[in-house]
């Protein structure tokens, strides 16, 4: 079984989700301590050809406590200005007018409590758009050994032997955090994912923004073409 853990993120850029696809399991990372100049609760988008940084604002958001733990605040506020955003950002995108009917959908579609939540659901609402079967699991609610000082290496080998994992894919950024060798002697394989090279048109024929949230892949793509887009990368 092949399985991979990440922290969850607001629509993450198109690595993220076919780090997702390439897995049998996908585990959100949600009881590890937040990181507050991280890209839990920030991205990008396309804003006249330029890459424009969003961030969703929090309540309470500290080092010391965990993912789940962090609130957001004024979320009812921040979302009719980020979906104001959007609309001046991407209105005249080939695929804005489903996209943005389906966002505003999936942003109102319950009062959102905690970042983890709105991330976690914005990975698997994604998934669902683009009809891609995944298979979702918190970390949270798996007795891993979690205790606090364990080793980040340990605690995934910890989740890997809980849930029967012989293969764990790790995004490429990762080679120095995990050795092989230590997956090998527990019977597990250690791949790294690394993305192709992607390019979609995007407003201006001659300039592509890359590793922007996936909200502008969705943009600029449909459905289809974005499915393969998910098999188009490497493991090391």
């Amino acid at each position: 079984m092949k399985l991979a853990v990440m922290q969850p993120y607001f629509f993450p850029y198109l690595g993220y989700f076919q780090l997702v696809k390439a897995v049998d399991t996908f585990v959100f990372f949600d009881d590890v301590n937040f990181i507050k100049r991280g890209w839990i609760h920030r991205n990008q988008v396309l804003q006249q050809a330029e890459p424009q940084l969003f961030s969703i604002p929090l309540s309470k958001a500290s080092q010391n406590r965990k993912i789940y733990e962090i609130g957001l605040a004024d979320f009812d506020k921040w979302r009719g200005e980020f979906l104001k955003m959007l609309e001046h950002s991407y209105k005249k995108a080939p695929f804005f007018q489903d996209v943005y009917a389906w966002l505003s959908r999936f942003l109102h579609a319950k009062s959102y409590e905690t970042i983890s939540d709105l991330a976690i659901e914005s990975v698997r609402e994604t998934m669902a758009y683009l009809q891609v079967e995944a298979n979702f699991l918190k970390s949270s609610e798996i007795p891993y050994r979690k205790e606090d000082g364990t080793p980040a290496q340990e605690k995934i080998f910890s989740i890997c032997q809980m849930l029967g994992a012989d293969t764990y894919i790790n995004p490429k950024n990762g080679v120095e955090l995990y050795q092989k060798e230590g997956f090998t002697s527990r019977n597990m394989d250690l791949y790294f994912i690394g993305m192709n090279p992607i390019h979609y048109q995007q407003f201006k024929k001659d300039a592509f923004v890359p590793y922007l949230s996936m909200l502008d892949v969705l943009m600029f793509n449909d459905p289809e073409t974005i499915r393969g887009y998910l098999d188009q990368y490497t493991l090391n």
